[in-house]
């Protein structure tokens, strides 16, 4: 596949060799432990194509068009498998969706998706009890972030899953991934950030200097600008000519990901999920039977 144009936050990306590329599958490693956990400290994340089962990330999908459907976030003159966005697009919190389907649960919290985290973590493992559901329309993508500042209360041995849920070529906005971004010094202030920390000695500053660190955007984002970020650092960004049912994209806590703008006009479900050696600290805002996720019950008050 040729790249044709490609934006991130409306800003295009330069897709020249040095500046962008294809992710690089780690699906040939499946069975030599070390050899993954070398990549994944490399490059920051893992491409697995075909690592889950296709046909129960295709159940999932099906059961959440339907909820979707129900919502009214689809367009109902197009067939529910379309998965065609309603217009105008008002896009809604659909977290809550993931409870009711079991075989998207079935897929991200038992058989092949453990089984590679107890080879790579050499341990029993724990996931989060929340898991974020991506149900992205047409429009812009998702800021450049790391997740260490939404969920580094626990471990720092910290994993994230992003499954996608159906194809997601580049123009329907997929995964954009930035290897060595998690090991790079520039970022180790941001890395060490939390979004819910107030600092209660700077309350009469600009919101976006009252926590630890939220970014230039605010809410724990690192930039506007994904091309402007790419070119200070010097890092390229990835993604991957067509993700598929059954596809997983694992990375580390402080790699730096975001995504592409969704330039079709299909809804882009994916989701995130979080993974843990089960013997080590859990950051407490994302596990029980109602996790607190950020806000007043996550607030810490420090001096700093």
């Amino acid at each position: 596949m040729s790249a044709s144009k490609l934006t991130s936050l409306g800003c295009e990306l330069d897709l020249s060799d040095t500046c962008f590329g294809w992710c690089r599958s780690s699906i040939d490693l499946l069975d030599d432990s070390t050899a993954l956990q070398s990549r994944l400290n490399e490059d920051g994340y893992l491409y697995l194509p075909e690592l889950l089962d296709a046909n129960l990330i295709n159940d999932a999908r099906s059961f959440l068009l339907k909820q979707l459907s129900e919502l009214g976030l689809l367009d109902r003159t197009h067939p529910v498998e379309a998965g065609v966005a309603a217009q105008p697009w008002i896009g809604k919190s659909c977290h809550h969706l993931v409870r009711e389907n079991r075989a998207l649960l079935k897929a991200l919290y038992s058989g092949r998706m453990i089984e590679f985290y107890e080879q790579i973590l050499e341990s029993s493992v724990r996931h989060f009890d929340f898991t974020w559901l991506r149900v992205i329309g047409p429009g812009k993508g998702t800021a450049p972030h790391g997740d260490s500042v939404y969920m580094g209360r626990g471990t720092r041995q910290l994993y994230t899953s992003w499954t996608p849920l159906m194809e997601i070529t580049p123009e329907i906005g997929g995964l954009l991934i930035m290897p060595g971004s998690h090991r790079i010094p520039a970022f180790e202030t941001y890395r060490n950030g939390d979004v819910d920390i107030v600092c209660t000695n700077r309350l009469d500053r600009e919101p976006q200097d009252v926590h630890g660190w939220v970014g230039p955007l605010g809410d724990g984002k690192l930039s506007s600008d994904p091309v402007q970020l790419q070119a200070e650092h010097g890092l390229p960004w990835v993604t991957a000519e067509c993700y598929r049912p059954g596809d997983v994209v694992v990375f580390n806590i402080g790699t730096i990901h975001g995504s592409l703008d969704n330039q079709s006009d299909r809804v882009r479900l994916s989701t995130d999920s979080r993974y843990q050696r089960a013997d080590e600290p859990v950051d407490e805002r994302w596990i029980g039977d109602e996790p607190i996720g950020h806000g007043p019950g996550a607030r810490r008050d420090l001096i700093c």
